[in-house]
């Protein structure tokens, strides 16, 4: 899931919103303002109302985070990076780099974030209750009571088992480590997510039926989810055991295009961009190694009067530590998401420090669809015959890259 805007960063991880988090933070706001405090401290007013219910809002986003920082911190501590979350309406996403390396890894991954909820529940119903004791003001206490009791049942609900939620990890990762097959493993546990998403459709309607028609569409929108998501990862699964044994270096195209980062915006459109087919290029510095990833789109940014000036180093993207991977890497061993290759970015292959192949859509489909017809890619088969790939104009180093989601672990 790709972030509206990005808030900022906390111990070097991206932290980016979602359009739909304003949603719910509406939610709760007007569920705090109209629906709790008015009736549990009906002398405070309408507008303390409002504005507690706002902090409220703002403060259980806070701890959405929380969670999806645990997950992002030890995932960190098995060496899996864990460079971005995005909070959206149904929680959170912290995307991983790599798959957990042991069974243990995935387990305390996937358990950081409901122990996390479930701790900050009950620190806030201490907190509730410690204000209760001091005589403070109603509305706080009545705040503090239901960011504890929201938070406990984000922890708990997260542990129901099924995949995509945490509680879906932990049986993935229990499974793998009494069967020590993570493809079965991961299986099950999608299967046990679809049959709990069907689940929460069918209690969802039967609420709607009985005229509580917001949590009646919040439980089947939260089914919903999960059954997509159960069936995209089982899906992916199938994909990775048909797809056993084949490396980037059976798929890539080789010899791509690069831009060389000391071109201006003008050479680069005159040499390059006029002749290739492609939207995407990697930017190599003087020594030929990828730096940064430009698309034709940052050029259309520039005013026509600056392009002979603008130096590709100062257009387009960071290239981010996941972005690059080498030739002998398993296809397989690639995040979920990079089944779903697309937009601008691009998997670079490299070696020796130079970009000898991209991984992008066509190559990734192209793979998947001979392992359906039975045949494995083989070394030299990738995007033979694709006009645009071979040749580098005038620079050292070669590469290019394909762009990937990493693995999501969604719904907080």
């Amino acid at each position: 899931m790709k972030p509206t805007f990005t808030l900022g960063r906390v111990a070097g991880i991206s932290i980016g919103v979602h359009w739909s988090v304003l949603v719910m933070m509406l939610l709760v706001t007007e569920i705090v303002a109209v629906a709790i405090l008015p009736v549990q401290a009906p002398s405070a007013g309408t507008a303390v109302d409002w504005v507690a219910g706002l902090l409220a809002a703002v403060t259980f986003l806070a701890s959405l985070l929380a969670h999806e920082l645990a997950h992002a911190v030890v995932a960190r501590r098995y060496g899996m990076p864990a460079d971005r979350i995005t909070l959206w309406l149904l929680g959170g996403v912290t995307e991983l780099g790599t798959n957990p390396p042991t069974p243990r890894a995935a387990f305390l991954v996937a358990g950081a974030g409901p122990a996390t909820s479930l701790v900050l529940g009950v620190v806030f119903g201490g907190l509730a209750a410690g204000a209760a004791l001091l005589s403070l003001p109603t509305v706080l206490r009545e705040v503090l009571t239901w960011l504890g009791f929201v938070n406990l049942v984000l922890g708990v609900f997260n542990l129901l088992p099924g995949a995509p939620l945490d509680g879906g990890r932990l049986l993935q990762a229990g499974l793998w480590k009494r069967s020590g097959d993570r493809a079965r493993a991961a299986v099950s546990a999608a299967r046990a997510g679809r049959f709990l998403g069907m689940t929460l459709i069918a209690l969802g309607v039967f609420q709607l039926v009985g005229g509580q028609l917001v949590s009646g569409l919040w439980l089947a929108l939260i089914g919903w989810f999960l059954v997509v998501s159960a069936l995209s990862e089982e899906s992916a699964t199938g994909l990775r055991e048909r797809l056993t044994g084949v490396r980037l270096r059976d798929v890539m195209s080789p010899e791509p295009v690069t831009a060389p980062s000391w071109w201006t915006v003008d050479t680069f459109l005159e040499r390059v961009a006029e002749r290739d087919h492609h939207r995407t290029f990697p930017v190599v510095d003087m020594e030929g190694r990828p730096v940064r990833l430009l698309s034709l789109t940052d050029l259309v940014r520039v005013p026509e009067q600056t392009r002979g000036d603008t130096r590709l180093e100062d257009l387009g993207r960071p290239l981010r530590p996941d972005g690059t991977a080498g030739p002998e890497d398993l296809l397989t061993e690639l995040p979920a998401g990079s089944w779903q290759l697309s937009g601008r970015g691009m998997l670079l292959v490299v070696e020796g420090g130079h970009v000898i192949g991209i991984v992008n859509t066509h190559d990734v489909n192209r793979a998947v669809e001979l392992a359906n017809l039975g045949h494995l890619p083989r070394t030299g088969d990738g995007a033979a015959g694709e006009p645009g790939r071979a040749g580098h104009p005038g620079q050292p180093g070669q590469g290019t890259a394909s762009p990937y989601v990493p693995e999501q672990r969604p719904g907080g």
